[in-house]
């Protein structure tokens, strides 16, 4: 199968019971877009740039901290709680300078579950196609699940990695 670059402009598209596509390439071949049986053929390629920019904090707290400073996509969270208490994060759709965790709701709220022991409890949330944020991404974390909880967990309690464009 060639690359992007190598693909003709060509596209023959036939139709049956169902859409059986070819993509005819630079070298005069093609190859099959979609099977018979309606299966996508589909190859990521892997890229040196172009991938998703990372927030991280070893000590998200009631203090709201920015993501990104203007509108963008969430695509990951990697949250983790060191306390045995459940934390809560919250992502608000605004900027730094209008968040006031307790006061602002937010737009998305997920539970860092307690841990048992020392060893640490946590989730890790992918979305392929990216949640918007249409002013900025904006995070913290409370002890208490309520829009107005401002409960500050402790020292490193709760670590998050984030990936976002």
């Amino acid at each position: 199968m060639g690359s992007l670059s190598q693909i003709a402009s060509s596209l023959v598209l036939r139709v049956s019971d169902v859409i059986i596509g070819r993509v005819k390439l630079s070298d005069g071949t093609d190859v099959a877009l979609i099977t018979a049986a309606g299966e996508l053929n589909v190859l990521a390629l892997p890229q040196t740039s172009g991938g998703l920019s990372i927030f991280r904090s070893i000590d998200i707290d009631q203090t709201e901290e920015a993501v990104k400073a203007s509108a963008g996509q969430l695509y990951d969270v990697e949250a983790f709680n060191t306390t045995a208490a459940p934390l809560f994060l919250k992502f608000y759709n605004a900027t730094v300078a209008t968040v006031e965790v307790g006061t602002t709701t937010p737009v998305k709220t997920l539970l860092v579950p307690g841990n048992a022991d020392s060893d640490g409890a946590g989730f890790i949330s992918n979305s392929f196609h990216g949640q918007a944020f249409s002013t900025a991404i904006t995070v913290a974390c409370t002890t208490g699940v309520a829009d107005n909880d401002t409960g500050p967990p402790g020292a490193n309690a709760c670590i998050v990695n984030v990936g976002y464009k």
